[in-house]
């Protein structure tokens, strides 16, 4: 690199002190990470409420960087592209929460009770918790500890390469542009156009299957890309979806169990509804808990680093001080104590109280996921946020919308504070100084919740939730927990069966395969198929073309496709409430 001198470190790469006008925080970094970061926080909402997770989004970030730093602007360096990455993650990374639970309201039809004011202030509350609480960690964890956190090794690659870079940039504006096209060819009808690519079709009544069997598949290459970046690990989804519609019904049939009015198509709803879809939710609550158990030796491990980190000497340069941590806490408190009294109506003592259990459980939660994903790489977003909502509505007395909104607060900050340590492993891998990429993170994580509430508001008005088209399922699990607790009719037969799979699978060492196979009993065959199909392509294309072509062709492509479609989408979505389309 000619404009920076560099040398190689015991830790990781390292800037000459003498280069202090490296570009680093620059106003193009922090316009271009805003900017792209509310852009895949958009897409990314829609795209999860779809498939029911979602992704960090920093590798394409950094691919969107250099396309735009060295292949439009002609100028940036590698750590000003990591303050890109590190913007554009925090912004979009927090919409998990959102989308886990939020959307459950909505289905319930209790959307009127969503107060817009409260709700931003507690979700910001939850992106300043999860990264502040992770400020005294990293020092332990990436410097002392090294643990591996491969999301972030894998950006830091992608930004140490700047020509490959601009490459697969153009690749992801390519698969973008793909994506939308045949988006908006299928909607065509809607445009009053003749029909030219529908957007499904039914595989079971090509090959004259009997009505009750669930085939249909969408066309859609936005669930393809998903299925494409995600590789080998969705068959976990694909065999679960196998497991709900194509052997737990066909054996339901067979033995007899259905209503005699219950006849063809109705039976794969009916079976869905009252047996798999419980099954689920017990798999989702006992994958949760046994990753609770396998975690509690983690919890033990971050206690103990942040005491050894408070007994390291920081720079004054490299960390952001301890007063950081005590000044968001207090701030993230403030935020949810007024939330709670003035949305729950609880009286100050018990909305003390509520807000202190939630600070401390994002606390545990906080350090769980930073934790987990540096072992593992894996974030039990989704399990701890069905464990809280489970935790707070007996606090809250059962005030349904105050809970559902603390446990998306928790969502969003346990989602930041994952994404925060991924984030920093970068910026050591790559030179980056930890307490700038802190500030921006705090400067700007809040944005993404207020998109992710905006979206899923638009999305209800245009297209409604809870339906085959926006299946939402990890709210649809949380809205039937939340129904059967409160109509006391919990169907605890199927919760425990579930609970006692979920909990086996997830302990067999393989993490969070319980509340993966659970998810997946929730999606319909419409998406699963799909998105198995995308991982199947990934799989042989890496069988014959190898583990490079793969990181170099194929997942830009295959970001560019999953964005693309969920961007035309939320388009078209505005039209339909702006009363211009007419679905």
């Amino acid at each position: 690199m000619a404009d920076a001198s560099w040398k190689v470190g015991q830790v990781g790469w390292k800037r000459s002190d003498s280069d202090e006008t490296y570009r680093e925080i620059t106003p193009a970094a922090i316009i271009l990470g805003v900017i792209w970061g509310a852009f895949m926080a958009a897409s990314f909402t829609y795209a999860g409420m779809i498939m029911g997770f979602t992704s960090g989004g920093s590798a394409i970030a950094a691919i969107v960087g250099w396309g735009v730093l060295r292949g439009i602007l002609k100028k940036g360096t590698v750590v000003e592209n990591n303050i890109v990455q590190t913007i554009a993650s925090a912004v979009n990374i927090s919409v998990s929460g959102v989308i886990f639970t939020i959307p459950a309201l909505y289905i319930m039809g209790l959307h009127e009770e969503i107060n817009t004011t409260y709700f931003f202030l507690a979700t910001a509350a939850g992106a300043i918790l999860g990264i502040t609480f992770i400020i005294p960690l990293r020092k332990q964890m990436i410097e002392i500890d090294r643990l591996r956190f491969p999301t972030g090794t894998a950006v830091a690659t992608v930004l140490k390469t700047p020509g490959s870079g601009i490459e697969k940039a153009r690749l992801l504006f390519l698969g973008m542009a793909v994506s939308a096209a045949v988006y908006l060819v299928q909607q065509f009808p809607v445009l009053g156009l003749p029909e030219i690519i529908p957007e499904y079709i039914d595989l079971g009544a090509i090959l004259h299957l009997p009505e009750w069997v669930s085939l249909a598949m969408a066309l859609s290459l936005m669930v393809f890309g998903m299925g494409l970046i995600t590789g080998r690990n969705c068959l976990i989804v694909l065999a679960g979806g196998i497991l709900s519609y194509y052997i737990i019904t066909p054996i339901v049939k067979t033995l007899g169990w259905l209503p005699s009015d219950v006849t063809g198509g109705a039976i794969s709803g009916f079976v869905y509804a009252n047996m798999t879809r419980p099954l689920g939710i017990g798999m989702l609550l006992g994958g949760s808990i046994a990753g609770l158990i396998l975690s509690m030796p983690v919890i033990i491990v971050a206690l103990k680093s942040i005491a050894n980190a408070s007994k390291l000497g920081t720079g004054r340069n490299e960390e952001l001080p301890i007063k950081y941590l005590y000044a968001g806490i207090t701030l993230a408190f403030l935020l949810l104590l007024v939330t709670t009294y003035q949305l729950g109506g609880l009286g100050i003592g018990r909305s003390l109280l509520t807000a202190l259990v939630g600070v401390a459980w994002i606390f545990v939660a906080a350090l769980l996921v930073a934790m987990s994903t540096g072992m593992t790489d894996w974030s039990p977003v989704s399990g701890l946020s069905l464990v809280s909502v489970m935790i707070l509505l007996y606090l809250t007395g059962k005030q349904v919308p105050l809970t559902i909104l603390l446990g998306a607060t928790v969502g969003v900050a346990i989602s930041g504070a994952a994404d925060m340590m991924q984030d920093l492993k970068t910026g050591h891998l790559v030179g980056g100084i930890p307490s700038r990429q802190q500030k921006v993170e705090l400067l700007t994580a809040w944005i993404g919740p207020i998109i992710a509430l905006t979206v899923v508001g638009l999305i209800w008005k245009a297209y409604g939730i809870g339906n085959e088209m926006v299946p939402a399922p990890q709210a649809m699990a949380l809205k039937s927990m939340v129904d059967a607790i409160l109509g006391g009719n919990v169907p605890v037969d199927k919760f425990l069966a579930g609970g006692i799979l979920g909990f086996a699978l997830s302990m067999s060492g393989i993490p969070g395969l319980g509340v993966l196979v659970g998810l997946s009993m929730y999606l319909p065959m419409l998406y699963i198929l799909p998105y198995g199909l995308g991982c199947v392509v990934h799989d042989v294309l890496k069988r014959k073309r190898g583990h490079e072509f793969i990181t170099e062709k194929v997942l830009p492509v295959a970001a560019g496709l999953m964005v693309g479609e969920a961007a035309m989408t939320l388009l078209f979505a505005v039209l339909t409430v702006m009363g211009v389309l007419h679905p």
